[in-house]
């Protein structure tokens, strides 16, 4: 039986807005094919390199200045990194205001019977809705010690269901400088980042093959990616 495709991908529409510091994407009518000469139809897009279901280079927090040593852009990043076996943890079970900690991680894999592998990429959904709304955006992500659990397990890729790792980050929540991005991103580990994954429930304790590759866009510190897993059901 042939495996089937999972869209984990955030659809992108105009007006969509992932995070509040963060511009809206943007589609504009550009050509028309009823009046352009030529007869066909293109649309103009406006947004940053970190829109949507997205990944994260090094270069997003090792520009060389305010952190060294300077990490590679996404055109850069090895392919390898963002395609290949994949598990998916499921850490949804907690409050919104919960960080996911290395002892959550722990549980979960377990009470799951999750085996993580030396260069997997690890799916972790810690959010129980659906994407968007104001519970949503305030929700937590990953804590440091578990972000440091997954690095001790030679991961080679990191994605969640949020638009940001940590979720959530504040300076009264000790977690303002994003420790996990600090961590996976620093260019001796270069663990890239997936964020806005969507529709992870159905892939709980699964084990599947991972596929979320890049715009190839010289000195950008991340890009939209289509990410799809394909499930041997």
């Amino acid at each position: 039986m042939p495996a089937r495709i999972v869209d984990l991908t955030l659809m992108l529409k105009d007006g969509l807005r992932t995070w509040d510091v963060k511009p809206p994407f943007t589609l504009l009518p550009y050509m028309n094919a009823a009046t352009f000469k030529l007869g066909f139809s293109t649309k103009l897009l406006v947004m940053e390199d970190h829109t949507g279901t997205h990944v994260d280079a090094s270069l997003h927090f090792y520009d060389g200045a305010r952190r060294t040593p300077r990490g590679r852009g996404v055109a850069e990043l090895p392919l390898e990194k963002l395609h290949g076996d994949a598990v998916c943890i499921d850490a949804s079970a907690k409050r919104g205001d919960e960080p996911v900690t290395a002892e959550m991680l722990a549980a979960a894999v377990e009470k799951q019977r999750v085996e993580i592998r030396k260069d997997d990429i690890v799916l972790i959904r810690f959010w129980s809705g659906t994407w968007g709304g104001d519970a949503f955006f305030a929700a937590r992500g990953l804590a440091k010690d578990a972000c440091e659990w997954l690095l001790e397990r030679d991961v080679k890729a990191v994605g969640v269901d949020h638009p940001n790792l940590e979720g959530r980050v504040a300076d009264d929540l000790g977690n303002a400088d994003c420790p996990g991005h600090v961590l996976f991103l620093h260019p001796d580990h270069e663990v890239p980042i997936i964020e806005n994954l969507v529709g992870l429930k159905g892939l709980r304790g699964k084990r599947f093959r991972f596929f979320g590759l890049p715009l190839k866009m010289d000195g950008a510190t991340g890009s939209p990616i289509r990410a799809v897993a394909l499930v041997d059901d």
